[in-house]
């Protein structure tokens, strides 16, 4: 920029360089430092220029040293954003594989829940076949136990038909296996005893009593 194109005196072109300076529109040249070299101002204004002119590299170097901050600023940023997706991306990854985790940790404990059940059942079903078990041993062994004191010799009254037990008593028929086997007892009537004792209900039953 030629600040010389209006003005003939140094003090106009500081005026206008101040003025741009401040409106950050001032081109870097060193037309200053060239006035500044004359001997066609006094010394306090070649001074004032020289000054200017070394306020006016400053602020360049300044602005140089900023633009180059933001750009390493901008390049950091860029980084760390490359760097925040790179941490997205991986904890998105993150995320998938632990909700997989989670979906098989239910699927392994509604497997271990259905198998405990089951062994629960079996267990059960198990007990209750052992307890059988058992209940039918008993049976049987008290079974076995009564057929050996019902298979020895009884001695019987051919008249009476009562038995004697062990200790010399006689007992009747009914009341001796009732003490020695599980055998209940119903009463009924035979058909000679019935033919005998009670005709009149056999003819009823079985027809006319053949005399012959």
């Amino acid at each position: 920029m030629d600040y010389f194109a209006g003005s003939e005196n140094i003090l106009d072109y500081l005026i206008l360089a101040v003025k741009n300076a401040a409106a950050n529109t001032f081109d870097p040249d060193k037309s200053i430092f060239e006035m500044a070299k004359t001997d066609k101002y006094p010394e306090q204004i070649t001074d004032l220029a020289e000054s200017f002119g070394m306020m006016i590299v400053k602020l360049e170097a300044r602005e140089l040293l900023l633009e180059q901050t933001i750009q390493k600023l901008q390049n950091v940023h860029q980084q760390l954003k490359q760097e925040l997706q790179k941490k997205q991306v991986a904890a998105a990854a993150l995320q998938k594989e632990r909700n997989q985790l989670e979906d098989l940790v239910r699927e392994r404990r509604g497997e271990i829940v259905k198998s405990n059940h089951k062994l629960q059942i079996e267990i059960l079903s198990r007990k209750r076949i052992e307890e059988e078990r058992e209940q039918l041993i008993f049976e049987i062994t008290e079974a076995l136990t009564r057929m050996k004191q019902l298979k020895r010799l009884l001695p019987i009254c051919p008249s009476c038909k009562n038995i004697r037990d062990d200790n010399g008593y006689w007992n009747n028929l009914e009341i001796y296996l009732d003490n020695h086997s599980n055998a209940e007892f119903s009463h009924g009537i035979c058909r000679s005893c019935m033919k005998k004792l009670y005709p009149e209900h056999y003819e009823k039953r079985y027809g006319k009593i053949n005399l012959e």
